[in-house]
């Protein structure tokens, strides 16, 4: 079988994966089942890997159970990426299903978050968010694209009074453009108030010599 570009596969262990997800007994054209027999995965933590038919790497992660949002209860929730883009292997990167039956295998992840990037600015996605652990919209992609091709970043986010509350990145090497993952924490891993929050990027280029500097804002929400 062929998955083409856009489509999802959908790897069970059995076909108890139709009781659970009905809609799969009729796939559409995006989707793709598979019953592969015992997965053999690990509910704490465990290695999962996609290779190709020269047994190459395509992806991995290392997944643990101290990645799920711990407000959102239920056995056998799945986990998902905020943004398949984004690294795999970072904790951040990753919550709990907020479908109610636990899971969305063949759909797009429930708890996605786009990553728009405007060249020499930094972009905030969702903006406002609301990190309040309810499973939706919980964490912000800040996202940046640079002038240079190589540089040490510093990332850091400063309340309306200009104290420091968090650093994010802290001469991390990078590329011309990148991606972090904010939960809404401070430095203390306190949830952070209702408000307006200033980002700050500093871009030092080894070469040259040349620090870019970025501002944007970034505001912390609630629904009502």
């Amino acid at each position: 079988a062929i998955v083409k570009p856009g489509m999802y596969a959908v790897i069970a262990a059995d076909t108890n994966i139709y009781n659970a997800f009905p809609y799969l007994r009729n796939p559409d054209s995006t989707q793709k089942v598979f019953i592969a027999g015992s997965l053999g995965l690990n509910n704490d933590k465990d290695l999962v890997q996609i290779a190709d038919v020269f047994r190459t790497t395509i992806d991995s992660v290392y997944y643990s159970d101290n990645w799920y949002n711990p407000n959102l209860p239920g056995s056998g929730r799945s986990l998902e990426k905020i943004n398949p883009a984004l690294n795999g292997n970072d904790g951040k990167n990753w919550s709990s299903c907020t479908f109610p039956n636990g899971g969305s295998p063949g759909l797009k992840n429930s708890i996605f978050t786009n990553n728009n990037i405007a060249t020499g600015e930094i972009s905030v996605s969702p903006n406002p968010f609301s990190p309040d652990g309810d499973g939706y919209e919980d964490f912000a992609i800040i996202s940046y694209k640079l002038k240079n091709n190589v540089s040490q970043v510093r990332l850091k986010i400063y309340d309306v009074k200009g104290r420091l509350i968090k650093t994010i990145l802290n001469n991390q090497a990078s590329g011309p453009e990148g991606q972090v993952v904010f939960n809404g924490n401070d430095d203390e891993n306190r949830k952070l108030r209702l408000g307006i929050y200033i980002i700050f990027l500093e871009a030092l280029n080894d070469q040259n010599g040349v620090v870019e500097t970025i501002k944007s804002t970034l505001v912390v929400g609630a629904k009502l």
